[in-house]
């Protein structure tokens, strides 16, 4: 297993993943087991993950996802689905229950007046999504500590994922599609960053 230093100099976007090597299934529950310990606001794990293993499914995944040959071709694939402020709503007993369970007594109110506080339900959406980002990089520097690549990707159709998945549109939307495999090309390509003093200020 890779250190955190050699998992960040490893990963990138891996478009080239090897056709015939699977990932081994306890590797990929160690990966899904470091995504769902990340943080999220009210601790309230706004996302759902769907694992594509099945062949056709991945052919079909791929024609809703712009065509992107990763796509069927990686090992596995990781879609994170947010919740819609339909599941989050805390006047419901379970996320009412939720909420009493995972945040101080103090806080409750407070909690709940933000998840009310939203001027619509695409704000709600986007709140939602931002922290599905969050499990993402866990996820990816998760399996990059095993040397396992991924590709987080924007790139597709939300209706048609979440058709093609069975989910409702009414609930959840698609956050990311992320391919999980090896990659072909052995090298891992030079990383290209702004320097630190171009990128941080210290105050």
């Amino acid at each position: 297993m890779q250190n955190f230093s050699e998992a960040l100099n490893f990963r990138h976007a891996t478009r080239h993943f090897q056709l015939n090597k699977m990932i081994p299934e306890k590797d990929l529950k160690f990966v899904l087991n470091s995504a769902i310990k990340a943080p999220s606001s009210l601790n309230l794990e706004h996302w759902e993950y769907v694992v594509v293993q099945d062949k056709d499914t991945k052919s079909k995944l791929k024609d809703v996802c712009y065509s992107q040959q990763q796509v069927e071709d990686a090992s596995a694939v990781v879609v994170i689905l947010a919740k819609k402020e339909k599941l989050l709503d805390p006047n419901s007993p379970e996320v009412n229950q939720l909420i009493c369970e995972r945040i101080p007594e103090n806080g409750i109110p407070i909690a709940i007046n933000f998840l009310q506080s939203f001027p619509n339900s695409d704000a709600f959406t986007a709140w939602s999504k931002s922290q599905c980002y969050i499990t993402a990089a866990f996820l990816m520097m998760a399996a990059a500590t095993l040397k396992i690549d991924s590709c987080p990707m924007e790139g597709f159709v939300n209706d048609d994922v979440l058709k093609l998945l069975n989910y409702s549109s009414e609930e959840y939307e698609t956050a990311l599609v992320i391919p999980l495999g090896y990659r072909r090309e052995p090298s891992t390509p030079a990383k290209v960053r702004a320097a630190l003093e171009d990128k941080v200020t210290f105050v």
